[in-house]
């Protein structure tokens, strides 16, 4: 499989991240900025992600994944689209939600996504490293507010 195509199912995995946090954002209007702060982020990444793809193609940056690396990060999407669709369907609680998007951004940490890649250079270790970081800082976040908001229902 070719890295641009790696790179384009990591690029729609971010992107359906951002879109459950935008579902959540639409049906909880009174945690809506908290959602579209995730959102505004997961595009961020979504862009940094996408930016490589330019720069494989001038050779700049390489790197080597597995067919496996598509087949997790396939699935990791299903997963992201059901859980959407469940929210069109179902009255999800902000208590809810924040455990959903605490196991959805564990689960990359679990995984190892932002790791998937072998022989990385350049500014794909750059790219994947923050990733991580962001990622961890959303665990972080994310425990700190269904804590927060835990104690005071």
């Amino acid at each position: 499989m070719s890295e641009e195509n790696s790179i384009q199912v990591l690029t729609e995995t971010e992107e359906d991240i951002g879109r459950l946090y935008e579902a959540y954002a639409k049906n909880m209007p009174e945690h809506e900025e908290f959602w579209f702060g995730l959102v505004l982020e997961e595009a961020d990444h979504s862009n940094m992600v996408h930016s490589l793809v330019d720069k494989l193609n001038t050779g700049s940056v390489s790197f080597t994944s597995a067919p496996e690396v598509i087949d997790k990060l396939k699935e990791f999407r299903d997963f992201l689209i059901n859980e959407k669709e469940q929210v069109k369907k179902e009255d999800l609680s902000f208590t809810d939600a924040l455990q959903v998007a605490l196991d959805i951004e564990n689960s990359i940490i679990k995984n190892g996504i932002y790791h998937l890649f072998t022989n990385p250079s350049g500014d794909v270790i750059e790219i994947m490293e923050r990733l991580r970081h962001d990622n961890i800082s959303h665990v972080r976040f994310l425990r700190k507010e269904l804590e927060k908001y835990s104690k005071k229902h």
